[in-house]
Formats: structure tokens, C-alpha cells, sequence
């Protein structure tokens, strides 16, 4: 069997029992694609099952253990073969650019739906697509010096293929993080599954997983610093 038809590897790391059982159902639901391959609950047993399983994706959260978890992200992903996803809820502290730096690939919510979940998998393991560390970098100048960096023309590029009502969603979204994907449809006069579809050709478009990322490129970009957009001009077709 050829490597892109084995099944993907995935580690889980989490202290939480509910959380585990819930992305293990949630991801060997999705087999022959992907696989849990090991869970851990302590930072320790992370790395001894990484070293002896080898994971190809680990799903990796923030809790109080032994061992600094920005350390563990850096061992953990020294090997070019596993990339690794930070799990974090919407309202948890959780330092994203020191993780990106440290060697994550990207941030993914607990909120987020489920398929959201399993496209971040398939994306950060077959196309390798995460924050660098200059993403990461620029994160850190944000919040330190109250500014945005300025964008390169590669970034530049990407947003022009963005259309008006592209922006429209992201203004709707950066100005109100916590918003359910309900509530922006129903402040754009718009359905659920609209939003959904114009979320999926955003992230295509702007080389991004999900939300969180979407949120953080808004913030190293300058998307937050746009100007209201005007009246909606969604229409919606049968």
C-alpha cells in the first residue's frame, strides 16, 4: 500500500477523559483516512508513545503537568514526519505564538465542527500548511507593540482573490470572535451552510485551516483595521 492511502496517524495528548474519547470517536469515525494511534494524558507519555508510534498528526492541548509544554511541542515535533496541532478552547490562555514558534503548525477549536477538525488533520498532514515562524513572529510584534506588520506581496496577492462578500464574512467574524456561525448568518441575513461554504473558499484562498487561524491572520494582516463594511449585500439563490 502507498503511502498516501495508509491511514493517518494521529496522537492525542490531553489530560481530559471526556476530550480523548471525544476526538478518538470523532477521528476513527473518519477510518480508513485516519486513525488514533495512541492517547496520553501526561506530557511524559506523549513523548514515550510519539517516540515508540511514530503518529503522523498530534493533537496536542495546554494543562498543568511536570513538564513545560512549549518544550514538549519542540521535542515532539523536531521530527520532519509528525506535525502537530494545538487543541484549544475559545476562552482558554493559551500562548499560540510561542507554540507556533516552538514548532506547531497550527491552532485548532475545541468549538469548531467536527469537520473542521478532521480538514485541519487532512490539511496540516497531506499540504503541510500552518503558521510559520515569521507568522508567529509577527503575532508577538502585534501584541507587543500594539501595530500590525506590514503585509507582503505574496499576502497581498491571496486577499485580492478575496471578494466583497469574502470580506464581508471576516469583518462579521474578527469584529465578534465568539459569535456562533448562526448568529453571523443570521446578522448577514444569510443561512448557516452559506457561511459555511464561503468559510471554505477563505481558508482555500488565504492557505488557512479554520477559524483560529483565520482570527490571527486578521491579526498580523491588518484585516481588523478595515472600515464597517456597508449594508449587506448578500443574496441568497434557491
Amino acid at each position: 500500500m502507498s503511502d498516501h492511502r495508509k491511514p493517518i496517524r494521529v496522537l492525542l495528548v490531553d489530560c481530559r477523559p471526556l476530550v480523548l474519547m471525544g476526538l478518538h470517536d470523532l477521528i476513527n469515525a473518519r477510518k480508513p483516512r485516519m486513525e488514533v494511534s495512541g492517547q496520553a494524558s501526561t506530557y511524559t507519555t506523549a513523548l514515550n508513545l510519539a517516540d515508540q508510534l511514530r503518529p503522523n498528526v498530534i493533537f496536542f492541548s495546554f494543562f498543568p503537568d511536570a513538564l513545560d509544554p512549549l518544550e514538549v511541542v519542540a521535542q515532539l515535533t523536531r521530527s520532519p514526519g509528525m506535525k502537530l496541532l494545538v487543541l484549544k478552547g475559545l476562552y482558554e490562555a493559551v500562548p499560540a505564538a510561542q507554540a507556533i514558534e516552538a514548532g506547531a503548525r497550527g491552532i485548532v477549536l475545541a468549538e469548531d465542527p467536527t469537520e473542521s477538525i478532521v480538514r485541519a488533520i487532512l490539511t496540516v498532514h497531506h499540504h503541510d500548511i500552518g503558521m510559520d515562524r515569521a507568522w508567529a513572529d509577527g503575532l508577538c510584534g502585534y501584541a507587543a507593540n500594539g501595530h500590525v506588520p506590514l503585509r507582503c506581496n505574496l499576502e497581498q496577492a491571496k486577499q485580492a482573490r478575496l471578494t466583497l462578500r469574502e470580506r464581508e464574512l471576516i469583518h462579521a467574524i474578527v469584529g465578534d470572535p465568539s459569535a456562533k456561525y448562526i448568529s453571523i448568518a443570521e446578522r448577514l441575513g444569510i443561512s448557516e451552510h452559506t457561511v459555511h461554504n464561503h468559510l471554505s473558499n477563505i481558508y482555500q484562498k488565504l492557505e488557512l485551516i479554520n477559524r483560529m487561524d483565520l482570527l490571527m491572520y486578521a491579526l498580523k494582516h491588518g484585516l481588523t483595521n478595515q472600515e464597517q463594511p456597508p449594508e449587506s449585500t448578500w443574496v441568497e439563490l434557491d
